[in-house]
């Protein structure tokens, strides 16, 4: 058992070798885009095409690469592994061509609907509907590259496209002053490039044969998860053309870049949601798994929360960088820590929710979910307008808060888990009104900010013992407690 213990822990570490190599180097991309990308509503059209794209991605795959990860084991023999894998990228790929078509014979009413500056457009969704296509073959094809364990073929691919593509559209930014454009022509010809590398280097695994039994089989396994997917693209994306037409597209520009900062915190949570599964599954039989799950889930919360915090005092400098210093962006950095949390509190459920998942009742957490992003889209459309960026962040924060509590609800009526929630709410009020004040004292430029955000960062520190979440005792506990998981199985 240790050993397929340890080789699921290496795979997840090989595997988020490119997924944070990926977001390193589009973090350190973004700032050179912003040299390029000056007009008024650049950055939104470009986060704007960009949920556009990823809705089509949605609807393509319509959950098929998840059942594959099924079929793929479930298959009799390879040859059904194969038809499989075939009847996956023919049916995405050719439904991504088809809106593709779509798109292209409707494209200046759409264009004219969709941006407010539309000149220059005409062929904008047609680009990059098409890239999307190429992503979409990449991501069957590594899909199943990943299941077959070719672990770093897998990485260098992954690492391929998504370098190569943000260098190429920074290209086309730099040399043709292509705009937006140019930021999709280089996702176009960078993905297309590796797809067709891809489908040369698993032509084999083809089996060019249409099965309409086995293309049923994979759309009645993933088109459930549909609702699902869509609720996380509510949550993820849908503030940005709330903020485009429903307040300005400059504050759609501004928290395009503050999203673009906001989700480098992956790099620190994709190693911890990677390994989360194979090691919460493999201690669920120990009599004090449910008191290991608590200990991490408070810690975890506590960690994430105080690193978000002081990331915050320095922020204006960070963002300043990350943006190139773009005076016309300048106020983002108050909002980035409100986004930030939306990230750590998406990890948080999958703590917090474990006994759903020992369970098998993950549909109750995507209930919860799908709940969440109807309060979040709601809440975007009734505060963008008044409270502006401000009321996208809340909202994110308000969504994710609600999707904490009610899977930690749903978890206690299945495998109740001390999580000390009553402590947990305590604390997670005294620093939202801390992260409050330091937002409000940076806001208005105070002379002794220092002191308040010292005096945030002491409040928060002291709230983790006065509410009961810690307390000196049982910290001195954890160092002993951790150890023991290497000795029982």
């Amino acid at each position: 058992m240790r050993q397929h213990l340890k080789r699921l822990f290496s795979d997840s570490a090989v595997f988020a070798i490119a997924t944070m190599g990926n977001k390193l180097v589009s973090a350190m991309l973004f700032p050179l885009y912003g040299l390029y990308l000056t007009s008024q509503g650049e950055l939104a059209d470009w986060g704007l095409t960009n949920t556009i794209t990823l809705i089509l991605t949605y609807l393509c795959i319509l959950g098929t690469d998840a059942a594959m990860a099924f079929y793929f084991y479930d298959a009799k023999d390879v040859t059904e592994r194969r038809l499989y894998f075939t009847n996956a990228v023919l049916f995405s790929g050719g439904l991504c061509l088809g809106l593709t078509l779509l798109i292209t014979l409707v494209r200046e009413p759409l264009t004219s609907l969709v941006y407010e500056k539309p000149h220059g457009y005409e062929f904008l969704l047609p680009v990059a509907f098409l890239a999307t296509f190429g992503a979409i073959l990449i991501q069957h094809i590594l899909g199943y590259a990943r299941y077959s364990r070719r672990v770093w073929l897998f990485n260098l691919f992954s690492m391929s496209y998504v370098i190569g593509s943000s260098l190429l559209s920074f290209w086309f930014l730099a040399e043709w002053n292509a705009g937006v454009m140019g930021l999709f022509y280089g996702q176009l010809v960078g993905q297309l490039l590796v797809a067709a590398i891809l489908l040369v280097v698993f032509r084999n695994e083809f089996v060019w044969k249409f099965s309409p039994r086995h293309l049923k089989d994979l759309v009645r396994y993933g088109a459930p998860l549909l609702p699902t997917l869509m609720a996380f693209w509510v949550m993820s994306s849908v503030s940005r053309p709330i903020l485009y037409h429903l307040d300005s597209i400059h504050n759609a520009d501004i928290y395009e870049a503050c999203m673009r900062l906001a989700s480098i915190i992956v790099l620190i949570t994709s190693p911890f949601q990677l390994a989360w599964r194979p090691f919460s599954m493999s201690i669920k039989d120990r009599e004090d798994a449910p008191g290991l799950y608590s200990v991490i889930g408070r810690g975890l919360l506590v960690a994430g929360t105080l690193a978000i915090m002081l990331l915050t005092f320095f922020m204006q400098d960070i963002y300043a960088l990350f943006t190139s210093n773009r005076q016309d962006l300048a106020e983002g950095y108050l909002y980035v820590w409100a986004l930030s949390l939306g990230t750590l509190f998406n990890v948080l459920v999958n703590v917090f929710g474990v006994g759903l998942l020992i369970k098998k009742q993950t549909k109750l957490i995507s209930r919860g979910f799908l709940i969440a992003a109807i309060l979040y889209l709601a809440g975007n459309l009734l505060f963008v307008p008044v409270f502006h960026i401000w009321g996208a962040a809340g909202s994110t924060v308000a969504a994710y808060l609600f999707v904490i509590v009610w899977v930690y609800r749903q978890n206690q009526n299945h495998y109740p888990i001390p999580f000390k929630f009553g402590s947990v709410s305590a604390y997670l009020a005294v620093f939202l009104i801390a992260m409050a004040v330091v937002s409000w004292a940076q806001a208005n430029r105070l002379d002794f900010l220092w002191a308040v955000e010292a005096a945030a960062l002491g409040v928060t520190v002291a709230a983790v013992f006065a509410t009961g979440l810690f307390s000196v005792r049982s910290l001195n506990r954890v160092g002993s407690l951790l150890p023991k998981l290497g000795g029982k199985g």
